[in-house]
């Protein structure tokens, strides 16, 4: 199970990396289309598109990373008062539902990105496709949905055995 979290680890943070060079050229681009705007008074062409489609890479390719190193919120105000292991059955099933959620998600992305194909969507200005955008935030929601089933695993595991009970209870 360690070497599962480990392997989902590195390749979060691998995805991480997509999602930094992401926001890394969102910042040049932008930075250069004022500055373009100022001195001819014209944006560049297409920068709004080309932002949109590089943000939405951005934001997925973030997702499992956040969950990895435990930066999403979890409300456990209310069940950190529970006695015992009580207190990961309301988390456990927290995470089944966050799970579920996120596999919802996954399906619609991969229906979304499919239509995209079938349509031949393009871009409005610079008419570049749109599907390769859709499918790399499917595939990011894959690897954020392998991490929420992980982390429901240790969870489950974490109601039955003290060692899971302390490692899922020392990220609240």
């Amino acid at each position: 199970m360690k070497k599962f979290g480990l392997v989902l680890n590195k390749t979060a943070n691998g995805f991480a990396v997509v999602s930094f060079i992401g926001v890394a050229f969102l910042m040049l681009l932008n930075v250069a289309d004022v500055i373009m705007n100022k001195i001819t008074g014209q944006s560049i062409l297409g920068a709004y598109e080309i932002s949109q489609c590089t943000l939405m890479c951005t934001v997925f390719a973030s997702f499992a990373y956040g969950q990895v190193h435990k930066t999403h919120i979890h409300m456990t105000l209310l069940i950190e008062r529970f006695p015992g292991r009580s207190k990961f059955i309301p988390f456990f099933l927290c995470n089944v539902l966050s799970t579920v959620l996120a596999g919802l998600m996954t399906y619609a992305t991969f229906f979304r990105a499919a239509r995209q194909v079938t349509k031949g969507a393009v871009s409005d200005i610079l008419h570049f496709p749109l599907a390769p955008f859709y499918y790399v935030e499917a595939i990011c929601m894959i690897v954020f949905l392998a991490v929420l089933i992980y982390d429901t695993i240790l969870s489950a595991m974490a109601i039955f055995s003290d060692k899971y009970a302390e490692e899922v209870q020392a990220h609240w």
